[in-house]
Formats: C-alpha cells, structure tokens, sequence
C-alpha cells in the first residue's frame, strides 16, 4: 500500500497515532488500510518513546479477513529472538499479547475470535512484575500473573506486518511466510501510564459503524451470456486485482438463458477452468498434477501462484461451437519444472483443449509433454472451490455428495458417510465412468471419462472414481483448505478454520487409460487424456444416452463411405466429397448422410466437421424434414476453410440427414 500521511502526536506518556489521510472510514475520521498482502507502517525506533515499567496498547480494528500466519496488529520485538512485545492476530482471529520475560515469551489470548468487518477495541497492559492484561471493547478478557523484570528494548514499532517471516498455521509450519493484516486500523495509542488501562475499561463502549469493504465473490462475469466464448476482465476486489501485471482479459464460456452456468478461465486461479452452477457454485475438474521431485510439494497449476507459467486463448468461436486451449507449467511451490532435463531445459508441459457445443457439453482434452510418463500422476479430481463467506456445508450436503454410474447402466449415488475418518481410496461401483457432483444447484457439474481397457494410474485396466475423504479440519465435516485457489502464500498446504478467504474442498478422485500415449523425441513422450464436462439437471445414470453416444458412437455414412469419426473432438470430420480423387470441396454440392443410431450407439448431439468447406449458407433437413436447430459456423485456417454443423439431434433409430448449401 502507499504509506499514508500519518500524524504522530508524541506525548509526556506516550504517543498516539490517526490516520487522517487513510483509505476508509474509521472511528474518527479515516483509518488505515490494510491490505492482506504486503501492506504495513513501520516506525523507527527514535520516533517512539522507551517504556520505564508498564505501558497499555490501545488500537481499534476491523479484520476483513485473518492471517494465515501469526500477524502483528502492533508490536516492539527483536527479529531473531525473543524480545520486546507484540500484539497480534491468528487464523481464527484470536487476539494475543506476548512479552518476552528473560529470553522467553510469555502470553495471554482471547477466548475467542474477533467479529470480521466490525470494528473492535483491543486493549493490552502489561505491569512491571505484575502480569499481563487483555481486554476487547473495554473488558477484560484475559490476563496473567508474572514477577520477572522486565525492560524495553530500542527496536521500530512495526503495525500490521510482520517483520520476517513466520510459521503457517497448523499445516507446513516449516515452510515461514510473511503475514499482513487485511482490514483496517485507527486510533492506535501508547500509554506509559499505568492507570491508562483501567481508566479505558471504565470507558463506555458504543461500536462505530462499520466501514463498507468491497464484497469479494469470485468473479465469473455476467448472467445471461449467449453461447460462445468470450475475453471478459474480471475483477474480483481492487488490492487483489492491482497486484497483478498485465491487462489480458479472462476468458468466460456461456451456453444462453436456458442453460445459466457458465465455464470461468481466470488469471485469478492460474486460469484453472471452474464451472459456476445458477447458484454462483465453483467446482473445477483438477488439472496436472506430477510425483513430488521439486522439492516443495506436487508440482501443479495450483502452486503457479502469479499464473507465471499459465496462459488462455480462444481459437475458435461460432454458432456451432467454441474451443478455448489452456497452457500450463506444473511447477512446485517453488517454482521449480518437474522433470527438467539439464541439457535442454525442457521440463513437464501440459496443455489443455476444451471444445465446447450449443448443447453445453464440452469435450476436456488433456495433452502432457514429459519424460517420465509413467512417474505418478493425477489429472481429474472434483475440486469445489468456495467463496470468501462459504464453507464447504454451505455447497454441499452430507445426504447426497455425488452419483455414478457406468457404461453398463449401474448406478450408484453416494452421500458423506465417512464420520470423520480420512480414505483416500473409497471405492464407487467397478467401471464407473460418469459421474455428477451436487453442489446444492439446479444444475450440477458432470463428467464422462473414456473408458478404453489400458492401465489407469492405479495400474488397473478401464476407469475408476474414488471417493476422497481427508479430514484434515476440526472446523468442518469435510476437507477443508484455504492455500488454493487465491492465497499468494508459497506454502505446500494449508488448513482451513473459518470462511473469511477463498477455500476449497474436495469429493473424489478419477482416474481412466490414456487415450494415447506417443514418443515424440529422443526421451520425450505426448500423453493425451479425454473427458466430456459439461453441468446437469440429472443425476448420473441419466448421462448414459450421452456417454454412449460419444463413447459409442454410430456409424455416419456418406455416399457408401464412412465418415471419419474424431473422439477428442465429439464430432465426425469429412475432409472431401465421396469423389476424393477429384479433389472437389465437401460442401460443393449437396451430401447425403446415413446415420446408423441405435440403442446401444445412439446420438446424442451430432457435429459435422466439413473439411474445405466454405460458407454458413446451409439448410439441414433430418429424415426428409426440415431441421431448423441446426447451428453453422465457419472457422478459417492456415491450411484452408472448414464449416462446422452441430445438429441438437437425439436418436436411438437409423436417420437420413441432408445438407445443401442455399
């Protein structure tokens, strides 16, 4: 933050600090504005009075969200060892004030933690060979007897910074952290007077109104968008969004007003695709993760904390489709490339292309470049990601977490019945392949995994989702932590003990065979993994008809000629007429098209790829019948035109299907 003009008013019994130029509201005038990253005032030591025998800390505070780490509110200690004294804050917004006594430090806390965006008295006294005293809005609410001497020493007064780095709560302790606070401060005060505090309890207590804080929701852009792909900036609150560089836009899929969820690429999340519900509930399909070789760590997008190795583009956007391709770099929390050759440079590469249809459903192709395709990995896992005011109960419900199903029409729904115990291995019914995960919406994220016969990660042949328990939080009945999505902290992991920061939480792990697996170099190997992602109104054995019609797709005839089917792309590819020696365009004339849907191959959505073809000028007609819903586009390429026609059709019968050009 820029430093503010501060007014500092040395007194015979201390000092007193106001904030009159200060960002916000206080309670007299303006306060001061902290802003949970790297904000802080720092006072040199000649500037603040030296304490004989006693001294009372006064300051008022209105915490938007707590440190993830212990955080002065305001503090005199020593950088290397125990020393001075400190008042300061933790996760759960407890309030403590430490002074050190003959090397070691002696502390009270508060019972409990302060209110977020409320303003708070807090109030610390400290007695020589008395004890020490908390108070928060003017009473007392901790102290303790001590008789030691004790004697200030000459160091700066720091206010909502610590001055190096300290252990993270609860989890990765030995990985320290710098800590700010976020919100704001006013009317801080020094007293050397030893009856200042108890003429301050006396006091009476009114609570100041209470500044308005910008809301922080995760951003997923306007409602009511109509399909298509879209570079949309999105802002999430201006001390996140002013620390990053750069002026590219994000990139947001939407799918019309029947259809109100969207698909969020954001910088913000290393532009890890998340499906937002009508609700405004995230949940994002996981992304690369490798073996832990760096260090720190799975290497992963979610460590790429600045979206440093991540980027997204569309590269194709019509009536009839959208296709958006995410680049990214697992890296560890130290940023360092898993896998990384000394002679080349080369490390892990991911990148992943996403074809979204008017229909809603997308097609996820994962490609990774690596020289060790088979170290562990993982690619899929529900992953709900949670809003500053959320905690996972408030997405979702213990009764009904999740519902599979597999190619065969088994079915199975499941809901949280772990009781506290963590698995990380639970299984659902064998070859399940299709999964839907509630997230307390009308429409719920799903997906459809390939299911070809390879080994899988686990080594074990065709697909599978595992249920994934860790109870790694007494504050929730689910996992529940906050180091990912949004959090700048480098650290591994992180737990979460209250709702006042992006968080996430998570249900299940899927795992399925690559869809191929080619060397492409000496020592370089391209894997490529499929699955269709989209949301639903249904449960999983309700995606049977669209997992057959993508995995068992039916024959399309052209001329006697069958049209080449493309998996990764959910769409039949025609690269000439039936007269290929004659070189003449696909969509020269009419086509004629058979298509072989039945039962156990049916359609569900159909698009056509007309390699050559130029033009959106089509008619489509469907058994002889006109067949109005059909969606034209036209993409031009460096290699030639193509036309795309995507077809809402659903059948399980044989259909004739015409296209001429108008």
């Amino acid at each position: 933050m820029t430093i503010l003009s501060i007014i500092l008013a040395t007194m015979a019994a201390g000092f007193s600090m106001s904030f009159e130029d200060g960002a916000i509201p206080g309670v007299k005038g303006r306060a001061a504005f902290f802003d949970g990253f790297d904000s802080r005032i720092v006072v040199p030591a000649a500037e603040v009075p030296q304490a004989e025998r006693h001294f009372a800390v006064d300051v008022w505070i209105c915490p938007v969200a707590f440190p993830k780490s212990p955080c002065p509110v305001v503090s005199r200690q020593r950088t290397d060892a125990p020393g001075g004294w400190n008042m300061w804050l933790d996760a759960l917004g407890r309030v403590h004030f430490s002074v050190a006594i003959a090397g070691e430090w002696v502390s009270v806390e508060s019972p409990s933690g302060l209110p977020l965006r409320q303003w708070s008295r807090l109030t610390a006294f400290f007695r020589a060979a008395s004890g020490l005293y908390l108070a928060i809005d003017g009473k007392e609410v901790a102290k303790t007897a001590m008789e030691a001497p004790w004697v200030e020493q000459d160091f700066d007064l720091w206010i909502g910074r610590t001055p190096v780095k300290t252990p993270s709560f609860f989890e990765n302790q030995d990985i320290p952290i710098y800590s700010s606070l976020d919100g704001a401060l006013d009317e801080l005060a020094l007293y050397y007077d030893k009856g200042a505090y108890g003429k301050i309890l006396k006091e009476k207590f009114v609570r100041p109104s209470a500044p308005e804080f910008e809301q922080r929701r995760l951003p997923s852009g306007p409602d009511g968008l109509a399909f298509g792909a879209w570079y949309i900036p999105l802002k999430y609150y201006k001390a996140f969004d002013d620390r990053w560089r750069g002026n590219l836009p994000d990139v947001v899929v939407g799918f019309g007003p029947q259809q109100p969820w969207k698909v969020v690429f954001w910088k913000g999340i290393s532009y890890a695709p998340c499906f937002v519900t009508e609700k405004g509930n995230w949940m994002c399909n996981e992304f690369i993760e490798r073996k832990k070789v760096t260090g720190w760590g799975c290497p992963e997008s979610m460590s790429d904390k600045h979206a440093d190795y991540s980027s997204v583009r569309i590269v194709e956007n019509s009536p009839a489709r959208t296709v958006i391709v995410w680049r990214n770099i697992p890296v560890g929390v130290n940023q360092k490339i898993p896998y990384q050759s000394e002679e080349t440079l080369w490390g892990d590469c991911s990148e992943e292309t996403y074809i979204f249809y008017p229909d809603g459903v997308g097609v996820r192709k994962m490609e990774l470049w690596t020289s060790r395709p088979n170290d562990w990995y993982e690619w899929c896992q529900s992953l709900q990601v949670l809003h500053p005011d959320q905690r996972p109960e408030d997405v979702l419900d213990a009764a009904r977490i999740m519902s599979v199903a597999a190619m065969d029409g088994r079915s199975a729904e499941y809901g949280w019945d772990f009781d506290g115990e963590a698995k990380y291995d639970a299984a659902c019914i064998a070859g399940a392949n299709i999964q839907v995960s509630y997230l307390k919406s009308r429409w719920n994220p799903f997906l459809i995994l390939e299911d070809g016969d390879g080994a899988n990660e686990n080594g074990r042949p065709g697909p599978e989702i595992q249920r994934y328990s860790g109870r790694w939080s007494e504050y929730s009945a689910f996992p529940w932590r906050n180091h990912w999505p949004l959090s700048q902290d480098y650290v591994i992991g992180r737990y979460a003990c209250v709702a006042d920061a992006a968080s996430h939480t998570y249900t299940a792990t899927q795992y399925n065979a690559p869809h191929s697996l080619e060397q492409t170099g000496w020592n370089t190997w391209k894997m490529t993994k499929l699955m269709l992602c989209g949301c639903t109104e249904g449960d999983a054995s309700d995606l049977l008809p669209l997992a057959k019609s993508w995995l068992r797709a039916p024959r399309l005839l052209c001329g006697g000629s069958e049209v080449t089917y493309d998996l990764s792309q959910r769409a039949y590819v025609l690269s000439s007429s039936p007269a290929a020696s004659s070189g003449t365009p696909a969509a020269a004339g009419p086509l004629s098209f058979r298509l072989e849907a039945s039962a156990s191959q049916p359609a569900n959505g159909l698009c056509l790829i007309l390699k050559g073809a130029d033009g959106t000028n089509c008619s489509v007609s469907v058994d002889g019948k006109a067949f109005p819903e059909a969606a034209v586009g036209a993409v031009s390429a460096w290699d030639g035109p193509s036309t795309i026609i995507w077809l809402p059709l659903k059948t399980d019968a044989p259909a004739s299907i015409d296209i001429r050009q108008n």
